[in-house]
């Protein structure tokens, strides 16, 4: 499912979600048309940005902290993917003594950082590609390209910034200011948290991040299963599995008010999954012995 046909679903829960909660909404949370975010030109990319922006705060105003993330997480992993592509474009033109003159001022510098903001969003891979395609490095740049684009969010008609090469200096310093500012504003409401977590062309998949955090609980290495358990969450939220797998993560971390918190946002999706449930009764009753 890709990202924006997952937005409109979760839309439709979040107005289930509202309405159980007697919330009166008004216009609501609305989707991006996959017709406008397809044409992928510079001004569909900034309002996809600021639209998951928006939806960020609605998730949260209904705490549900982890949908939130994601959408945190996609639109500021968006904007700084092309942010820092524009600044490697104009180190490129000669710009700064050296490149961290050009990145001086932004809060991500580096492609793997950038990634882990949200493995789900296909950007660091593809504009990662562009820059190698710039410099002529053509099967490095076949090589991310093929990374980004069979990530579920990777636009259904395909991406094409390759005119960013040709930008002025002056362009490309007002597209930097401009997707600054996006993250600035994003990073009112978000900061994301890095752990390390390897980079691989995988991460973008539910399903393999819900396996690595299975494989790291057999392992006993508890506190690593949370931050795959938690992208299992945030990028597949409408599998329960998923969410049975974050909280037998947090608890075995004994992380205690995270895992209540996971099952409280995953019984919003799956109100009568009956492991979720047994996660419920078991925590209830260990509070009442307490």
């Amino acid at each position: 499912m890709s990202f924006f046909k997952r937005a409109a679903a979760i839309v439709l829960c979040l107005c289930m979600v509202a309405f159980c909660c007697a919330c009166d909404e008004g216009d609501g949370v609305s989707s991006v048309s996959e017709e406008t975010v397809a044409a992928m030109t510079r001004e569909d990319l900034v309002k996809a940005v600021k639209d998951c922006l928006e939806k960020g705060k609605k998730c949260e105003e209904l705490l549900m902290d982890e949908t939130a993330a994601y959408f945190y997480g996609f639109a500021l992993c968006s904007a700084g993917s092309m942010r820092f592509a524009a600044e490697k474009i104009l180190w490129l033109k000669g710009e700064g003594s050296d490149f961290s003159q050009v990145t001086s001022g932004s809060r991500y510098t580096d492609w793997d950082t950038l990634a882990e903001i949200c493995y789900a969003c296909p950007f660091p891979y593809y504009f990662e590609g562009l820059l190698c395609d710039i410099q002529g490095e053509s099967d490095r740049a076949v090589e991310l390209y093929t990374y980004a684009s069979v990530m579920d969010n990777f636009p259904e008609k395909g991406l094409d910034f390759y005119y960013m090469r040709n930008l002025t200096v002056e362009e490309l310093y007002a597209l930097r200011d401009e997707l600054r500012g996006l993250e600035e504003e994003v990073c009112k409401e978000y900061i994301p948290e890095f752990t390390g977590f390897e980079r691989t062309p995988y991460n973008f998949s539910a399903e393999y991040m819900c396996a690595s955090a299975m494989e790291l609980l057999d392992a006993e290495k508890y506190a690593e299963s949370l931050f795959p358990a938690r992208c299992a969450v945030q990028f597949g939220p409408f599998d329960a599995g998923n969410w049975v797998c974050a909280v037998t993560a947090a608890l075995a971390a004994d992380e205690g008010y995270l895992a209540a918190k996971w099952l409280d946002e995953g019984l919003r999706y799956f109100p009568e999954d009956e492991k979720l449930l047994a996660f419920r009764s078991a925590i209830l009753e260990i509070a009442g012995e307490e």
